[in-house]
């Protein structure tokens, strides 16, 4: 009988918990600009996995990525949605609005779905069309309950289902792959601390060690859950690390009401119940189409 994988299983359950607790670390960062810790994630993300593959050697593998070609054009639209959904939950956080946040992961896998219908011409079936029509429902129910549509939620959802629709047609792993994104970001990322540094802001943070260390975390928590999900990934099935995804946003519902303050009032009980309805419908009886973060 083969060992269990404990490892595998630690490393599974421990990529999700630490995304579930990032609301924790934007909210204390909440006095600096959204878009300033978006750079300072992308800028030592790069940093640290430059320093990996140089470790590793080889850096053939990169040349296709840098080319006009199809492959080189879907890595930098897929820079781009990463970008932009670091982006919005960033400021979801800084903002107070985490539980909104944690909807817009909960829809995503729902969203993931329709994307692949309207792009990849895939076909639904009775369960998808409710399990669709209950996300709806909750997303209306969300946007009467806050008297506007819920952008934050849908932001999140859209920009990461188009993430990984893009990344579904580029052969790259995962880590080379955000390797590669953060490159095509770094134009951006040093034409941002440039005109800050020209305006008299303090880069890293305020600057200092202590807004160092700070900048190097954002790094190092956005590449480490990453890692340690794929390396669960590599050896449980895909439905249960599709289903572990799910301690993400349940972790962070639970940090935005319980230890950030955010409200959750019956409105929110019935939507999210609605989401947590349709997720069921979908992956109950079809697990494939779950897939990790």
């Amino acid at each position: 009988m083969k060992k269990p994988d404990y490892i595998g299983y630690g490393a599974a359950l421990a990529g999700p918990a630490i995304w579930g607790l990032m609301p924790l670390l934007y909210h204390a960062l909440a006095a600096f600009p959204a878009l300033e810790v978006v750079v300072q994630r992308s800028l030592w993300s790069f940093i640290l996995l430059a320093l990996y593959f140089s470790w590793r050697g080889a850096r053939g593998w990169m040349r296709p990525y840098f080319s006009i070609n199809k492959e080189a054009m879907l890595v930098l639209l897929g820079a781009l949605m990463i970008g932009v959904n670091w982006l919005v939950f960033v400021y979801a956080v800084m903002a107070g609005r985490v539980v909104e946040a944690s909807f817009g992961y909960f829809i995503y896998p729902l969203v993931a779905v329709g994307v692949g219908v309207l792009f990849l011409k895939e076909k639904l079936d009775r369960r998808s069309v409710i399990a669709l029509g209950l996300s709806f429902c909750g997303v209306i129910i969300k946007g009467v309950s806050i008297g506007m549509v819920p952008d934050v939620s849908l932001a999140l959802a859209v920009s990461f289902a188009l993430y990984a629709l893009i990344r579904k047609q580029v052969k790259i792993d995962a880590l080379k792959g955000l390797y590669i994104e953060t490159i095509w970001l770094m134009p951006l990322v040093i034409l941002y601390m440039v005109f800050a540094s020209a305006g008299g802001a303090a880069l890293f943070l305020g600057g200092g060690f202590y807004g160092l260390f700070l900048s190097f975390f954002c790094g190092v928590i956005t590449i480490v859950p990453l890692a340690l999900f794929l390396r669960g990934n590599k050896t449980l099935p895909l439905s249960l690390t599709g289903f572990i995804f799910y301690i993400n946003p349940t972790m962070q519902l639970m940090v935005g009401t319980l230890l950030l303050g955010e409200g959750f009032n019956a409105a929110d009980l019935l939507a999210f119940g609605l989401i947590w309805s349709g997720l069921i419908v979908q992956f109950a009886r079809h697990p494939r189409h779950l897939t990790a973060r």
